[in-house]
């Protein structure tokens, strides 16, 4: 009986160390955010009043890397779009962040990957996110869209 006992132990030490070294599951978010290329550092971030900032692009046009963090951790589904995004990714990203903050700190967070990732159509403008954010036929598919925000 034991020599039955020791091979069962073995197998299942084995498949423990297999299921280890092949790392954690797969989610449906990164786990950390995108390498954002196009960004400089041009000053930390100036908070408003209605919690948004206003240095998110630096005099060249590029993201300011220094507001990054600030805007993790306000609109972090925005936040976590790479390069490759598509328009249902932006949509669902921003329906996700507007169950806890304010249109302007989305759009914030919207005009730093916009810059960053230099996105072009079919993703929309940061102007045409803003207008479809108050638009009253809530084109987003959001509940809270056109509400002014979380």
């Amino acid at each position: 009986m034991r020599g039955r006992y020791h091979v069962m132990g073995t197998t299942l030490a084995a498949v423990v160390v297999f299921a280890m070294a092949s790392g954690p599951p797969v989610s449906a978010a990164p786990s950390v955010a995108p390498t954002h290329g196009h960004t400089e550092k041009c000053g930390k971030p100036k908070k408003n009043q209605d919690g948004s900032i206003s240095n998110v692009l630096c005099s060249k046009g590029k993201a300011n890397s220094q507001v990054r963090k600030y805007l993790a951790g306000q609109s972090s589904f925005v936040m976590q779009l790479g390069a490759d995004a598509t328009v249902a990714d932006l949509y669902v990203a921003v329906c996700g962040d507007l169950e806890g903050v304010t249109y302007p700190i989305v759009l914030n967070a919207y005009t730093y990957v916009y810059a960053a990732n230099q996105y072009k159509a079919p993703l929309p403008t940061v102007k045409a996110l803003g207008r479809a954010l108050v638009s009253d036929s809530n084109p987003l598919g959001c509940a809270s869209a056109g509400g002014g925000g979380g």
